[in-house]
């Protein structure tokens, strides 16, 4: 089994959390903490494992933890479990960890398997990571002027080569279009 302990610290952290290792129950828990979130992540060797201990390691947790979570306020409200491993689970065990993520009693839960590289494991803790986009830009896209000016194109043809020029009036663009102002 590949230690994700390190790689999901890092992960975490990248994305503005503070974190530390804890022991529960003997298993190497990463607990995690910002300014609206808090919580601990804890990676099984398979499967089965994960399934059958996952609400004890939850308990002990909380139990562990449970001074500081009086202390945290409203910050309790957003207070996951996560819950990895990095074998792979056959339907069944697919399923059934579904259900541990429906499950909102105590906490909000995420679950996964086949954590075998990076990407796999911040597609586990994707609810967890600050919203990511990275738009796709075609060369042509990165002239603005030049892209809005195939939009007018398209949508209004007979308007396209007038509506960005300075030079003709706003009334023209308008009579192009086909209305009257």
């Amino acid at each position: 089994m590949t230690d994700f302990t390190s790689p999901l610290q890092v992960v975490l952290q990248e994305a503005g959390y503070q974190t530390w290792v804890v022991s529960v129950s003997g298993i190497e828990t990463v607990c995690f903490e910002d300014d609206a979130v808090m919580g601990f992540a804890c990676i099984f060797g398979d499967a089965a494992t994960l399934l059958a201990h996952w609400r004890e390691v939850e308990t002990m947790w909380l139990r562990k933890h449970a001074p500081s979570l009086h202390k945290a306020g409203e910050k309790t409200w957003n207070l996951y479990s996560v819950f990895l491993c990095t074998s792979s689970a056959d339907p069944i065990q697919m399923r059934e960890l579904r259900a541990i993520e429906e499950d909102l009693e105590r906490t909000r839960k995420i679950a996964s398997c086949a954590l075998n590289n990076r990407t796999a494991l911040i597609a586990a803790v994707l609810p967890l990571l600050p919203l990511q986009s990275q738009p796709i830009l075609d060369s042509d896209d990165f002239d603005l002027t030049q892209r809005l000016r195939k939009r007018i194109a398209t949508i209004a043809p007979a308007a396209a080569g007038a509506a960005l020029d300075l030079g003709v009036s706003p009334n023209e663009v308008v009579r192009l279009l086909g209305a009257e102002p």
